[in-house]
């Protein structure tokens, strides 16, 4: 009898160990590669790549919304990709990976808050100075440029104008820098100009921007009040939010301050 018991002892033993020995075998790592893109217009398309060290149980995302201290859970996906509907909200993600009770916080978090580019001086086409404004598209970071260079015509984004001779208004307006060539002024060149069109969303800074349509977005608008909300639609299909703060029809200067999204094609733009 007690033989007996020494070897059911001695096997639950070993079974307990090949347990602990198998736990301890568990291994796992963090996603990689997170990026996001727009899905729609105002739907995020999160994913990513499977960690090197197998396929996790599930993958957790998770959404810092842009002014908030930290991230709140929106899913969990077997799958290496998750949409998400924001509802006009911008914010940073985050994806990790579980394995059994462990987790693994993945390096990138991408975000869909827009650069913010501080306030910055334009001149009207005739004032002295550059009229002309682009975005970076790595960066989007702001630039002027010179409406008198043809070399201007990849970068520039909208210009400066009263549509006359001379800068002394009295109403200035965001233009189309593929109008330059046919501006009253006559000081553009012709080149091939990016097109951009405009929408009027002031008050409202903070909303989603309206998807882009011929019959919303125009080839310039004009500026009849500061500050005054302008939205921005590129070519390349990038949407961007201007503020005008200020004119000084003196010295034919506007002062004006732009956030550019990154993610191509969303018009979210909450900052």
């Amino acid at each position: 009898m007690n033989r007996l018991f020494t070897i059911i002892s001695i096997g639950a033993f070993a079974a307990a160990a090949l347990v602990l020995v198998q736990c301890d075998e568990i291994t796992g790592g963090p996603p990689l590669n997170v990026r996001i893109e727009a899905r729609t217009d105002s739907m995020v398309r999160i994913s990513w790549a499977a960690p090197v060290e197998g396929t996790p149980d599930v993958y957790m995302v998770y959404f810092e919304e842009v002014g908030s201290p930290s991230y709140t859970g929106i899913g969990e996906t077997e799958q290496i990709e998750y949409v998400d509907y924001p509802q006009g909200i911008t914010g940073k993600y985050k994806v990790m990976a579980r394995f059994g009770s462990e987790t693994y916080d993945a390096v990138d978090k991408p975000t869909t808050v827009p650069i913010e580019n501080s306030m910055a001086g334009l001149a009207e086409l005739d004032a002295p100075g550059n009229s002309g404004y682009g975005w970076n598209r790595s960066s989007g970071e702001d630039s002027t440029y010179s409406m008198e260079e043809a070399g201007s015509a990849d970068v520039v984004d909208f210009y400066i104008t009263d549509f006359a001779v001379g800068y002394s208004g009295p109403t200035y307006s965001v233009a189309s820098p593929d109008r330059g060539p046919i501006d009253p002024s006559g000081v553009v060149p012709p080149a091939a100009w990016r097109v951009t069109r405009f929408v009027d969303v002031s008050p409202y800074e903070h909303g989603p921007l309206p998807s882009y349509d011929q019959q919303t977005y125009f080839e310039f608008r004009d500026i009849n009040q500061t500050p005054m909300i302008i939205g921005c639609y590129t070519e390349d299909e990038y949407y961007a939010m201007v503020r005008i703060d200020s004119i000084d029809i003196g010295t034919g200067e506007v002062k004006l301050t732009s956030w550019f999204q990154l993610v191509q094609g969303l018009r979210l733009i909450k900052h």
